[in-house]
């Protein structure tokens, strides 16, 4: 099996009813996708997702949650990491008024401790996905190291967003390795440099098809790989009015020829 997926967040406008999902698979498969990270919307229903899923051969690689709803979901969590044969669970950022403080991180991290008790008994981890603003410092440390040192690191996990790294001020390579028995999984995100802005001092960053932006994909991959990184996540958050599906081709494409399933 590949291990390119893709974040389904990129194409969120084509996946808004099951049948635009099966649509959407479908042309993922023609691409070369057999393993997705997809969140199930409420509105539907796990197994008839996995029914679309299995028609064609293609795999989630993880489940959602919201972070703040583990506790209340444990039990629906792992019936659906038993169905899509997956041990994995995504959870969304920390809470915004937590976020600016070590002491918020944390409190945090205490309560992602206690919330996966049961998902840890499964030998179920829990992937958080992190942005720029994680890199806050908080006094000698930055968020996200604060959450990583304080979290339990046979359940917690990262999901390493090489966009958001990279906002973050921090070299891809080295935050990869510092912490490579902290993830599984990474975020292929490049970035792209838009138009000038009104002054000098404007930076218009943006997101890029991987390979098609600014970022050194030639130190990333490999450490990705010495690492043993399971899957490659295509994410783009937006297009800018370009085919979504064709960034989509355009990234596949890329990490392929890169030899991503070497």
């Amino acid at each position: 099996m590949s291990r390119i997926s893709l974040q389904m967040y990129t194409l969120r406008d084509y996946t808004k009813t099951l049948d635009d999902l099966a649509k959407t698979l479908e042309k993922l498969k023609e691409i070369g996708f057999d393993m997705l990270q997809y969140s199930i919307p409420d509105s539907f229903c796990p197994k008839e997702v996995k029914a679309r899923f299995d028609a064609l051969g293609i795999r989630n690689d993880s489940v959602f949650c919201d972070a703040l709803k583990l506790e209340e979901r444990a039990t629906a969590l792992l019936e659906q990491c038993e169905l899509f044969g997956t041990r994995y669970v995504r959870i969304n950022s920390i809470p915004r008024d937590l976020s600016s403080t070590a002491t918020g991180y944390k409190m945090f991290a205490h309560y992602l401790n206690e919330v996966t008790r049961d998902l840890k008994a499964h030998g179920v981890k829990l992937l958080y996905h992190f942005h720029s603003f994680e890199f806050i410092r908080c006094g000698e440390e930055c968020g996200i190291d604060i959450l990583l040192k304080e979290t339990d690191p046979e359940v917690v996990q990262i999901i390493p967003d090489t966009h958001w790294i990279h906002c973050g001020g921090k070299a891809i390579p080295d935050f990869l390795n510092r912490y490579s028995n902290r993830y599984d999984y990474v975020h292929c995100k490049d970035i792209g440099i838009g138009k000038m802005g009104s002054t000098w001092e404007a930076r218009p960053i943006e997101f890029a098809a991987v390979g098609e932006g600014n970022l050194d994909w030639s130190t990333i991959l490999p450490v990705c790989k010495q690492n043993g990184v399971l899957s490659y996540a295509i994410e783009q958050d937006d297009c800018y009015g370009r085919d979504p599906f064709d960034c989509v081709r355009s990234s596949y494409q890329f990490l392929v020829k890169n030899g991503v399933n070497d």
